[in-house]
């Protein structure tokens, strides 16, 4: 189920702070170009990854993720799962 939270209670829900997004260290892929349609990732805390927009520069939702997550995900993209 799909339930909408504001981005502050999201975090919570997930036990992440604001203090840890901005503390962050972002990377995006070597693939990327500079036309600011890319993605970051970070580690958050130990456990959980951080995943955001560049063209927000940092100031936009950040979608947290379990190391779980992030590798069910990361295993799918390598396979074309997600190809359109």
């Amino acid at each position: 189920m799909l339930v909408a939270l504001s981005r502050k209670r999201y975090g919570q829900a997930r036990g992440v702070t604001p203090a840890q997004v901005r503390g962050a260290s972002w990377r995006k892929s070597s693939f990327s170009n500079y036309n600011g349609s890319c993605l970051e990732a970070g580690r958050l805390q130990p456990g959980l990854i951080g995943v955001r927009d560049t063209k927000d520069n940092g100031s936009g939702p950040v979608l947290i993720f379990t190391d779980r997550e992030w590798s069910a995900f990361i295993s799918g993209a390598k396979v074309g799962e997600f190809d359109i």
